[in-house]
């Protein structure tokens, strides 16, 4: 009996903790000083995000330290428990599966995918996923994009307006990128829209940041999810319980809005000439053949809702948060935007004749996102087959996370790299030697941000308006800042600058 108890430790001992060094000490051997090994026993990655947080204030210090110290390293190997997690960051490697998307499945087990966006444009695959991207590509067009700018012209200057001193700018500011996804894609329906006693905008975006939190701050979670999947749902504790509920109310919401449009297209008998994205859904999901294998369902309107708000709130929220923070640090570059906008526009408005003049707001915006990219990584990628990408063998089921970002920030692409430079972006040749794929904030290939240029031409209209009427000022009382892991890459605590009308 002790020998079968001993034989079954051995073989759990082999499980959780053998397996991934033996793909480190085969990349060791195979790559020497181009692999870079992080082993935690049993707890894995996770532990070394705490533990990086715990020290630095950062989750991601760590690896970033590695590749300032070493930037030779093109590999950076850690753990998920018993599995190989491994950290693709040098552009000629993680380059191929941008460009061949097809080879790899978007991974996620926190809940996310599964919950809220397993049917919108970021999760889908194969046919859907062309069907969805032809769908609404031409809206973010950027002929289309134009046409939006005096909306957003509008919203911005209808927050301002109300918004004498702003402590929370990470929450104002997702305030102002809400309402513009909310009219860009409802319409009047959802004007004011609330859920759970909050602005759909703001609940939203705490959903989200609600599964990060679970998996990283909760042991026993994290384990369940890895251990179960989705299926660990199944056995939920009172906070799961709780984000479940609220996810439930959200996607209640949501489907009484786009009921109420289509109510109001069968009333009226026509759809608006070329209208929102509802109406686009709406018209095909009208006149579809309900035994079409391509069928669109409303679950799928609702989850492209959630990942369009997602990705157009949160993402552009935190790039002008953060550019509000480098702001606040370097003063004395207020000026020289505040200059620049007054040179362009005057008192006026943005249009889409001089949005691109203001060539210091760009980049400034650009440099921020080099530095504190909203979007740290892509979403992980699981290899569905054995890959081989130039000489590094990749195993089928092995997790993948693509180090753009710590392309951006090593040495031998620029110029004193962890410096802030916004006029790099000005020269002729900013990256040294550019294979096109190490400046990609929106990441590359065939599955892109559909919606970077709304991105940047937002951005760039409410940092405009933001030098135009606020001094950018750092609260005393937050003399250090924190980088939490939250699904966007913002700084904690949310006052630690504020805005104070001019």
């Amino acid at each position: 009996m002790l020998n079968w108890i001993l034989l079954l430790i051995s073989v759990v001992v082999v499980y959780l903790l053998v397996n991934p060094l033996v793909t480190m000490m085969k990349l060791k051997l195979q790559f020497g000083n181009a692999v870079y090994c992080k082993y935690f026993p049993i707890f894995g990655i996770i532990q070394v995000y705490r533990k990086s947080f715990k020290l630095t204030g950062n989750v991601h210090q760590w690896i970033v330290d590695i590749v300032t110290k070493h930037p030779e390293v093109k590999f950076v190997v850690a753990n998920s428990i018993n599995k190989p997690v491994i950290f693709i960051i040098d552009p000629e490697y993680y380059k191929q599966i941008y460009v061949d998307h097809h080879l790899v499945t978007k991974h996620d087990q926190s809940g996310i995918k599964d919950f809220l966006l397993s049917g919108g444009l970021l999760f889908t695959e194969g046919p859907k996923w062309k069907q969805q991207r032809t769908l609404v590509g031409d809206h973010f067009l950027f002929q289309k994009l134009k046409a939006r700018i005096p909306m957003i012209n509008q919203v911005v200057k209808e927050k301002i307006k109300g918004m004498p001193v702003a402590e929370k700018v990470f929450e104002f500011i997702c305030q102002i990128t809400g309402e513009v996804v909310i009219r860009s894609f409802f319409g009047i329906e959802a004007e004011g829209w609330k859920i759970n006693g909050k602005e759909a905008q703001i609940e939203l975006g705490s959903i989200l940041a609600a599964f990060i939190r679970l998996r990283v701050n909760n042991f026993f979670v994290y384990f369940k999810q890895k251990i179960l999947g989705v299926k660990s749902w199944q056995y939920c504790t009172k906070k799961e319980k709780e984000l479940l509920d609220r996810v439930t109310k959200l996607k209640q919401d949501i489907r009484e809005v786009i009921f109420k449009r289509r109510d109001k297209i069968r009333q009226q008998g026509n759809y608006q000439v070329d209208g929102d994205f509802l109406d686009v859904y709406l018209k095909i999901f009208m006149e579809q053949n309900v035994y079409s294998s391509d069928r669109i369902e409303t679950d799928e309107i609702v989850s492209q809702f959630i990942t369009l708000f997602l990705a157009g709130t949160d993402t552009t929220g935190a790039l002008v948060a953060n550019s509000l923070l480098f702001i606040s640090e370097n003063k004395q570059y207020l000026q020289e935007l505040r200059n620049e906008v007054n040179n362009v526009i005057g008192n006026g408005e943005i249009t889409p004749d001089n949005i691109n003049q203001l060539v210091l707001v760009e980049s400034f915006l650009k440099e921020v996102m080099r530095l504190k990219p909203s979007v740290v990584y892509p979403i992980a990628r699981k290899a569905k087959q054995d890959l081989q990408i130039k000489d590094l063998h990749i195993k089928e089921g092995t997790i993948l996370l693509l180090g753009n970002f710590l392309a951006n920030i090593n040495s031998q692409n620029y110029d004193n790299p962890l410096e802030f430079n916004p006029r790099r972006w000005v020269q002729q040749q900013p990256i040294k030697q550019d294979n096109g794929f190490i400046n990609i904030p929106f990441a590359a290939g065939g599955r892109n941000c559909i919606g970077q240029h709304m991105a940047m031409i937002e951005a760039r209209i409410i940092l405009a308006y933001i030098v135009r009427n606020y001094d950018i000022v750092r609260n005393p009382q937050v003399p250090k800042v924190q980088w939490p892991s939250r699904g966007t890459q913002t700084y904690i605590p949310e006052n630690a600058v504020h805005l104070v009308k001019i």
